[in-house]
């Protein structure tokens, strides 16, 4: 029987939630042992046993509960129930730089590195010169790693770990920010150094998963829904996620005409729902002529709670408080939504979707509601336009750049692009 250096057994990993931190002294106070808070459970009984040699891909969508079983393989997390049994030593490229100095040099993180790991100096020196001609970042070896681009970064971590002839190499999507020819030889390397040694490789790229896997995991909401052949586990997860968005289509049965309503004026409505909504950051300029001031606004989901992430397809809310200093008989309120390089990715407006706001004066609460584009994975910032007139015909009263900050988390591919397709039609003729 092969050596099984990776054992985990009815793994669980609970964390408590609670509403406030009030909450929290409560359950750890109170005398009858009453709960305050909600269980979440990152990982539930998971059981899988790996030998020696082996190359496992670890697959799930985001939140998975894959980083959460990557950090119990490298005791960064204790088990709430369960137990993991490690036979041998483990290096893990998870986070990049993970480990660094960022005030020390390549040079001398890569001798604190070996320290770390019980090498001698002598074993040091025959394995530095390896190292640095693999991470190939030439003078920036000896500059500060603080200095270093996010792909330098991974160079070097990623040399450092695998030269360190590890029984487990443990590799989480960092790989993603090398380029290309970098990526290729990285599993040239793990081919070559890691040829009976055993690989832990979490990404969401299954061609990487086919090139390089003999066996796969697929976690899904902290579950283990397959272990087994790379070719039908690939198969499973990706019908699973087919038919999960179809049925999140078939969920999303909201009335199209709310988001989109009926032309003509809107009538105002009683403001009694005393949302908390936060202050404009102080700083951001006004380009507008100043007849209307913008003093409060926040991000909010379907169910008015305050956040700052958001799925494509998730229910958009922008809500801000107004103040009008003048009457303006025909007010026209529309938002910008930027990616990191300031690019417009969104626009929208009241006359846009057919709305005609009423003539407005002194104080009101403004709420923007749509369904999140497909939009690619990313930081975003919203910029927010109050006009008086028509849409090629207005005076601009309040115009305020990057009042709110949000992002898209990782898609299921890694792709380029500001929108993410996901549908479309593919016909092959011979």
């Amino acid at each position: 029987m092969d050596e099984i250096v990776v054992k985990a057994d009815k793994l669980t990993k609970e964390y408590k939630l609670y509403e406030s931190e009030m909450d929290r002294l409560k359950e750890a106070f109170n005398p009858f042992k009453k709960s305050y808070h909600k269980s979440f459970f990152a990982l539930k009984n998971v059981s899988f046993e790996i030998r020696k040699g082996e190359k496992v891909g670890i697959i799930g969508s985001n939140g998975a509960g894959k980083s959460t079983l990557l950090k119990m393989l490298t005791e960064v997390l204790t088990a709430t129930s369960g137990e993991m049994n490690i036979n041998g030593k483990i290096a893990a490229l998870l986070e990049l730089g993970a480990g660094f100095n960022p005030d020390y040099t390549g040079i001398e993180n890569i001798n604190l590195n070996g320290k770390l790991l019980g090498f001698s100096q002598e074993e040091m020196k025959e394995k530095m010169e390896k190292i640095i001609e693999f991470a190939d970042i030439g003078e920036f070896i000896n500059q500060p790693v603080k200095n270093y681009s996010s792909g330098m970064f991974v160079r070097l971590a990623f040399a450092t770990q695998i030269f360190s002839d590890p029984d487990v190499l443990i590799v989480d999507e960092a790989l993603s920010v090398g380029d290309i020819r970098f990526q290729q030889k990285c599993y040239r390397a793990m081919d070559r150094l890691m040829k009976d040694k055993t690989v832990l490789l979490v990404t969401h790229d299954t061609a990487a998963v086919t090139r390089f896997c003999d066996r796969v995991l697929w976690l899904d909401h902290g579950e283990l829904k397959f272990d087994g052949d790379v070719g039908e586990g690939l198969q499973k997860y990706q019908e699973y996620i087919l038919n999960k968005i179809d049925e999140e289509k078939k969920k999303a049965a909201y009335d199209e005409d709310y988001y989109r309503p009926a032309k003509g004026n809107i009538s105002l409505k009683k403001n009694d729902r005393g949302l908390n909504i936060p202050e404009v950051v102080s700083g951001i300029k006004n380009k507008g002529n100043g007849q209307v001031t913008l003093t409060h606004c926040g991000l909010y989901n379907e169910f008015y709670k305050t956040s700052d992430v958001f799925e494509p397809g998730d229910v958009f809310r922008f809500i801000a408080k107004v103040k009008f200093n003048e009457m303006a008989n025909r007010p026209i309120m529309g938002l910008g939504i930027r990616d990191r390089l300031g690019n417009e990715v969104i626009g929208i407006n009241t006359n846009t979707i057919g709305v005609e706001l009423p003539a407005l004066e002194g104080e009101a609460e403004v709420e923007f509601t749509f369904k999140l584009p497909e939009l690619n994975k990313g930081g975003y910032t919203v910029t927010v336009g109050i006009a008086n007139g028509f849409q090629d015909d207005h005076v601009q009263m309040c115009w305020m750049d990057d009042v709110c900050i949000f992002r898209v988390p990782m898609r299921e591919y890694d792709i380029p692009g500001t929108i993410y397709l996901q549908k479309g039609k593919v016909d092959v003729y011979k």
